[in-house]
């Protein structure tokens, strides 16, 4: 293969795909090089037809950790460097402030990407990411990995059996005062699982603060609720509890494989050039986490829509 980059209808079934990594400081960096890279577990085993062939990141010493971990071939001391080696980025950095800034080189020149969770700290720049996307007619998406994990599946259809969900309980760690964006950093964890598990149409959000603690009351444009809590000072890991017409279903969440789901979607976005989100559900997340905030530190009801 050449060292032009494919556009996504030419990504055919035999082709290998080249993927860049930008951001070196996130675990997901090395989890995601290492699926593409290696060949030693069934999840590694599991991705096929990808290769991860070039790395950025800020911090040097980090740079050549991920690489090693990886079997990463290159690093380079640009992100625009990568132009003309890969065929797709995935944007990694922990921060979501800093996603803007480093997938802007790569939508204008058509390379498609995934942006990790979450797609922005703001949702201004989160419309200037999709809009960006847009414009360029280039393939984008960004995600929590745990909306495709096996438990929020197995969730989704046990809440189908039971008539369809009226409300729900979402809740993961997360910490107001993280360096990586606050509460967007991890919260995002459990607002985007309420979404995969209740869909579009947040209409209000009103949110209270105890100490690192975080509960916001969610109420949908069709009458239904859920309630997030996103907790510093409790051991726990993700869970999801849907109330639906005719039973209760969830609990703690089975998020083994959710690196594995992940990727899998990413690739098959590329090879078939249909996303798995729309705008509208990229963006979503972000405005409800913005709306949060807003709550949290003024204590009134932040509406989302009329």
């Amino acid at each position: 293969m050449g060292t032009k980059a494919l556009a996504p209808h030419s990504l055919r079934r035999h082709d290998v795909i080249r993927i860049g990594i930008v951001g070196s400081d996130n675990s997901h960096a090395i989890a995601l090089s290492q699926l593409c890279n290696l060949n030693d577990t069934p999840e590694q085993k599991a991705i096929r037809g990808a290769k991860a062939v070039a790395l950025f990141g800020l911090v040097p010493e980090r740079n050549e950790e991920v690489a090693a971990a990886g079997r990463i071939p290159t690093i380079v001391k640009k992100p625009t460097d990568m132009i003309g080696l890969v065929d797709a980025v995935l944007v990694v950095f922990r921060h979501g402030g800093l996603h803007y800034r480093y997938v802007e080189p790569f939508l204008r020149a058509r390379i498609p990407a995934f942006v990790d969770k979450p797609l922005a700290c703001s949702s201004a720049d989160a419309k200037r990411i999709l809009a960006l996307a847009k414009r360029n007619k280039v393939l984008l998406t960004s995600y929590s990995t745990i909306r495709w994990a096996k438990g929020t599946q197995e969730l989704i259809a046990r809440c189908g059996e039971l008539g369809g969900v009226r409300s729900g309980v979402f809740g993961c760690p997360s910490d107001p005062t993280s360096e990586y964006g606050g509460i967007h950093f991890y919260a995002i964890h459990a607002v985007e699982t309420m979404q995969q598990v209740m869909g579009l149409g947040v209409a209000e959000v009103t949110a209270r603060q105890s100490g690192k603690n975080t509960v916001a009351a969610v109420s949908y444009g069709d009458g239904r609720t859920a309630t997030l809590h996103l907790l510093a000072d409790s051991k726990h890991g993700f869970y999801a509890t849907a109330f639906c017409k005719e039973g209760v279903a969830g609990g703690p969440l089975d998020i083994s494989d959710c690196y594995v789901a992940g990727l899998t979607r990413i690739l098959k976005m590329l090879r078939s050039g249909q996303r798995p989100l729309s705008d509208e559900q990229m963006l979503e997340p972000v405005r409800v986490l913005d709306a949060i905030v807003k709550s949290a530190a003024t204590g009134q009801t932040v509406r989302l829509r009329p």
